[in-house]
């Protein structure tokens, strides 16, 4: 999955651990619901937002636009709760699911793809409440490469 950007924020509960999570890092549940309905103007453009999805690594939703499937994770940075600000990466992708002939031989719409990614940054950049910080890297042996 790649990362479009990381933000650090103090918006978005990153504290309490909630008994519905998978793990004690699943935070991440306001943020998804909030960057959704940031997403609503692009409705009038075709695209359909499902509700938000509790992932191992935080949350995401997916957006579809005629036949393609994008899906909208926010990872959360760290391995339980801690103290503000929060760091959360953002990652919009296209994602043909399971199926196999359309993993293999269909291209998605490229420009629903950049809209989708646009709508994301500009959403996070009207919110003075979110500061853009700079994407870590990883290595292969998964420790953070400093970039």
């Amino acid at each position: 999955m790649d990362s479009l950007i990381t933000v650090e924020t103090d918006m978005f509960e990153h504290r309490e651990v909630k008994p519905h999570f998978i793990n004690p890092c699943c935070f991440g549940e306001d943020f998804a619901a909030w960057l959704r309905h940031q997403m609503s103007p692009l409705n009038d453009s075709g695209f359909i937002f499902s509700d938000p999805i509790q992932e191992d690594y935080g949350w995401g939703f997916w957006g579809s636009r005629n036949q393609d499937q994008f899906w909208v994770a926010i990872s959360y940075v760290g391995d339980g709760p801690q103290e503000p600000p929060a760091q959360w990466i953002i990652s919009v992708n296209y994602d043909p699911g399971l199926n196999l002939i359309k993993r293999l031989f269909h291209k998605p719409n490229r420009q629903a793809l950049e809209k989708l990614k646009e709508y994301v940054l500009k959403a996070v950049a009207s919110n003075s409440a979110i500061r853009t910080v700079p994407t870590p890297r990883y290595s292969p042996n998964g420790s953070v490469a400093h970039p």
